[in-house]
């Protein structure tokens, strides 16, 4: 049994139960009886972590058969990356136990209201609870930077002329995208939230229809 035999299913299984959970978190909130105060920021989001799944999935069968991933310092980063993506997929929704905490952050407290005095699942205060602005655009940071360095890598190690230009939007991508998702964490302003939605759903449709250039 080949190394790409054996690293593919393990790939496979992460994707399968970071796609579970988003798909039960969606469960969760469109199930009968659940009253929830829905919010359209959290819902493009966990679209665009779904897609964003699906693409390097899909990609990462022409990647893992490179000679390179028979070394475990090289494949460990790529490893990282899709636990990265499970991650993505847990925060992206909030699970069916999930209450509001008590950060400045809250919406719902800035207006004067307790948020834990209803019992539907206000999905606004969820997407702007501190928790997990931090944790859901920390693991996209993640994403991209491990993603963009394993790409840059491989590009070194097939340098060539046509590659350069590639080559130098890697590098953009690597040191600009990470700063932009920043912004989320550190900022509740609604307008910036909502264009930096809107920008990475568009860029992740755009790119499922692009040809990896480290993946065949």
């Amino acid at each position: 049994m080949s190394q790409i035999e054996y690293l593919i299913p393990l790939v496979s299984i992460i994707v399968g139960l970071g796609l579970a959970d988003l798909i039960q978190s969606v469960r969760e909130l469109v199930r009968p009886n659940r009253a929830v105060r829905w919010h359209w920021p959290p819902v493009l989001w966990s679209v665009t972590a779904f897609l964003l799944v699906l693409q390097i999935w899909w990609t990462s069968f022409g990647v893992l058969q490179e000679a390179a991933f028979g070394r475990v310092l090289v494949f460990l980063p790529y490893l990282l990356m899709f636990l990265a993506l499970y991650l993505a997929c847990a925060f992206a929704l909030p699970d069916s136990d999930w209450t509001p905490g008590t950060t400045p952050e809250s919406p719902a407290q800035k207006s004067g209201t307790s948020p834990a005095s209803t019992s539907a699942l206000d999905l606004e205060v969820f997407y702007f609870s501190a928790s997990h602005r931090r944790w859901f655009f920390g693991t996209l940071i993640a994403i991209i930077v491990l993603f963009e360095s394993i790409t840059v890598f491989f590009l070194l190690v097939e340098m060539d002329a046509t590659l350069l230009s590639i080559l130098a939007g890697r590098w953009v991508a690597l040191s600009v995208v990470p700063a932009v998702l920043a912004l989320p964490i550190v900022t509740d302003r609604r307008w910036v939230h909502g264009v930096l939605g809107l920008l990475a759903f568009g860029g992740a449709v755009f790119s499922l229809f692009q040809a990896s250039p480290i993946g065949g």
